[in-house]
Formats: C-alpha cells, structure tokens, sequence
C-alpha cells in the first residue's frame, strides 16, 4: 500500500517517516479484512469437502442403479460350439432359460436385388454422361409397409454414379419423410439396387418413368410400364428357415431374432449348417456389477470416516492441509454414514428365500470388529444363491413396487430391496432440483443446498471485504492529509522562526 498524497514532503520538515508510519497503520486497519479472508477461504474448502462427498455419493448411486438392472446381476452368457453359423445373446437374462438348444440353418434370408444392363454403349465416353432425363418415384413394399419416394429427377449430364445417389437420397413421399429403404450402387457400369431388409415380402417398383429411364433400350431394368413398372428380372428376397430343437421357424430376416427362444437374440450366419447354442450363469459378470457396488460403497464409508474424524492441521499451507479437520465430527456426515449402513443391514421382505445381504454372500467384514461397515463378497455363498434361484437373489437387490419399469424414489421400503432403499436415500442428498422456500428458491438435497449457502457465504465475504476496503482507502487518504498538513504547518512555523532570527540580528 504506497503512499502518494503527501505533496512531496514525506517528512522533510518533521524528521518522521511519515509514509512508513502510515503503511503501518494502514497494517493494523486492515486486521480485520484479514480475518474476513480467512473465514471465507475455510468456507471455501468446507464446500470443496462436500462437493468430494457429494461425489462420492453420486457414484455410488450410479452404481447401485446396475443393482436394480436385472440384465446385470441375473447375467448369462450363451456359448455357441461354431460361431460361424449362429451366435445367440440373452437379452432378458431374466427371462431367459438356462439349457442347450439345438439349431439347423436351412435358409438364411435374402434381400431383393436387382442388376441394369452394362450401360457402356449409351454413355458419352470421355465424359460418361448418359444423356437422359425424367423424373420418376420409387415404390418399395415389405409385405406389410409401403413406401413411395418424392419425386427423383434425372438430368442429361448425370452418370450412372449420379443416378445411384440420388435414389441413395431419395426420402418418403410424406410429411414425416423418411429414408427409403432401397440402395443402389454402381458395379463395372452397371446399376444394382437392393432392398434395405430381407425377407420374401420385398418387392420394388418404378412410378411414372414416362421417359423410360428405367426400361428396354436403357438401364433395362422393369417391362417399361409408364406407371408402375415392375423389374424384369429382379431376385427375390428370401425368408430364413431353421429349427431349433426340432421345430421348424421362419422369419424375414438373420439378426435380431428375439421372438424364437424366451429372453435370447439369435443372429444366423451360415446356412446348411447345425449348431448348439448353451445358455448358463455369468456368474463373473454379476460378481463384477455387485463388487462395483461394494467397492464405491465401501469407498463411500471410509471417507466420510475420514471426513469426520481427521484433526486440524498446524502450520498448514496448502489446500489439502488446511482442509483437515473442517468436517470433523459434523452430524450430517454421521446421519448420511449411518443411514448407509443401516439399509445394508435391512431384511429385505420382496424376497421368499433370501432376506438379507448376508444371506446371498455380501458380509460385513470383521477383520476391525465391523466398526468400518465395510463390506466383501463371501463368492461361494453369492453363487450358491444364484444357482438356487438367480430371480430371488435378484429380489433382494430390487423389486419394482410401482411396475413402472425403472428405479425411482417411490421404491423406497424394505419390499423394495437394497437398491430401491439406498437410491432413494442417496437421491434425496444430492437432489439439485430447486425449491421454494418462502421468495428464495434451494436445492433439495442436502449436500446441494449446503453448498449453495455456502456459495452465498462466499459472496457475502467479497461484498464485506469490498465495502472494508473502500473504507480503508478512506482512512488512508485521511492519514495522508493529516500527515501533510503537520508538515505545512511544522513547516511555516519554522519560516516564521528564521524570520525572526533574521529581524534580531539586522537590530544588533
């Protein structure tokens, strides 16, 4: 803080360093704004704290929404013995049945196709233009839908590459327009268009071709019927056939096929060719969803130990040394950690055979006699409930009380199993939808609502510490003009002095 108002004399009359006497006052006003800075920067790092918790607690409710999935913990795995000709995925593990299913592919489906003739003798050599123009639509069907394309227009300068685009880019003749589902492609100068799926029930058509690009004597392709022509010599697409454990099936297409085996997708690839598919526990794959659970729970725990029990640093420097102790021994913290541990410690009642967590092989570790409520997976037990009935196990992690499809905060009672209780819990601490409270508007969690007072205590600090220092530099510039005048009037006192000493000495 230097010191620019004394006009120059800073104690050239009076001897006294005025402009170092008035930094040092200025010092010991400013105490209290150091004080201030002080209390904001704790405020600062207390709400760096809670966000960390904050944090830790949105993981764990990421990961405690995979306990609800039933895809997850219920997981199976389907071994295919020639994955060559036919793959299988349980898609609702947990609907599907565990066993060995025997597939034939007889027929794999095809798509409809068709092929132009070589249009080399009617294109301009050099610049492969073929000199025709029309507009024409395109009609596609399969068995069920019909689409019909916007008008495609040719002009004289297109290629054979610039009629494929623009079928390729043709949309519905419709006001939700979408992509046909027909693609052409241009191979040796010849035009090959293709249903966009396979199956018996596709067929195309051309609509008003008046020009005839489509027929005889040009790309060959349909009778050249002016209206609707029909391709000449199109193949048709085929459905798939295959059994599976002696029944014959059919459908229109090779993937996809989720409505052959109860909770499985099969995808054939080779036909004329047999195949096992075996479907069976992933018991890796649901230990895996369980111990993502367990580590950011127990993860979870420890910090908010730590949080509560680490004492204040001396002599602390840096952020991270300074933040200890900030949070020690805060109820919220022990309420949250407590509520944790007792939905891990619940009887579940959704399920008939398995109650709790301990009951399926999720124990609470006693190595420090339980007092961290960590936990660990007890792998033998957890498998053993799974091979006895992976749908019960699945019941002490979730049951959906409201049928509504997915895990909410209305899943919040015992009936509802560990994940539907601890979601809820955790939702209603890091809630940051807003609401009213009175003109104001918070979050409803409450680690968001902490922190977003804090976030006002910091504002209210900047506003204090601006109106100090305002006042400071008032104080300042009233410093500096009592200092100055000293020196003026020390300073005419002194002329008047030599003035008299010179009148007393012209006397004598």
């Amino acid at each position: 803080m230097s010191i620019t108002g004394l006009g120059g004399l800073g104690g050239l009359v009076s001897g006294m360093d005025s402009k170092t006497m008035i930094e040092k006052l200025m010092m010991i006003e400013a105490q209290p704004l150091v004080s201030m800075k002080t209390q904001q920067k704790k405020v600062e790092l207390r709400k760096g704290l809670l966000q960390e918790i904050n944090s830790a607690l949105l993981k764990l409710k990421t990961k405690v929404e995979a306990l609800a999935d039933a895809q997850k913990v219920m997981a199976k795995k389907v071994t295919s013995s020639d994955d060559k000709v036919a793959i299988g995925t349980a898609f609702k593990a947990d609907q599907v049945i565990e066993g060995s299913y025997d597939l034939k592919v007889e027929q794999l489906a095809t798509a409809w196709t068709a092929k132009s003739a070589n249009i080399t003798s009617f294109a301009n050599p050099t610049t492969k233009e073929l000199g025709w123009s029309g507009t024409f639509k395109v009609q596609y069907t399969n068995g069920t839908k019909t689409q019909v394309s916007r008008d495609i227009t040719i002009e004289a300068t297109d290629r054979l590459t610039d009629i494929a685009a623009k079928i390729n880019a043709s949309l519905e003749d419709s006001q939700t327009a979408g992509s046909m589902k027909v693609k052409a492609t241009v191979v040796d100068n010849t035009l090959i268009m293709t249903s966009g799926e396979t199956g018996a029930g596709s067929s195309v058509q051309i609509l008003n071709d008046t020009a005839g690009i489509f027929g005889p004597g040009k790309l060959g392709l349909t009778d050249g019927d002016a209206t609707a022509a029909s391709f000449t010599s199109a193949t048709v697409g085929k459905n798939s056939k295959f059994t599976v454990n002696g029944i014959d099936i059919e459908r229109s297409k090779n993937s996809g096929l989720n409505d052959v085996i109860q909770g499985l997708e099969i995808t054939l690839l080779q036909e004329g060719k047999s195949v096992n598919l075996k479907v069976e526990p992933d018991y890796e794959a649901s230990e895996k969803v369980i111990q993502e659970f367990i580590d950011a729970y127990n993860s979870t725990m420890e910090l908010l130990t730590t949080r509560m029990n680490e004492k204040t640093e001396k002599d602390a420097k840096s952020d991270t040394m300074l933040s200890k102790g900030l949070l020690r021994g805060d109820p919220a913290l022990s309420s949250i950690q407590s509520a944790l541990r007792d939905i891990t410690g619940k009887a579940f009642s959704g399920s008939e055979m398995f109650k709790t967590l301990n009951s399926i092989g999720i124990r609470v570790d006693k190595s420090d006699n339980g007092v961290s409520g960590k936990l660990y997976i007890d792998t033998t037990k957890l498998r053993e409930a799974l091979s006895r009935n992976p749908n019960e196990v699945m019941k002490v992690f979730y049951v959906d009380g409201n049928a509504n499809g997915k895990l909410d905060v209305d899943d919040n009672k015992a009936a509802n199993g560990l994940a539907g209780m601890m979601f809820n819990k955790l939702f209603t601490l890091t809630d940051t939808t807003k609401v009213l409270h009175g003109t104001k508007s918070a979050p409803k969690g409450l680690l968001p609502s902490r922190m977003e007072l804090m976030d006002g205590q910091v504002k209210e600090f900047n506003n204090r510490m601006e109106s100090f220092n305002r006042r400071l530099e008032m104080r300042r510039k009233t410093l500096e003009a009592q200092f100055t005048s000293m020196e003026m009037m020390m300073q005419q006192s002194n002329s008047a002095g030599t003035f008299m000493m010179a009148r007393m000495n012209s006397t004598y």
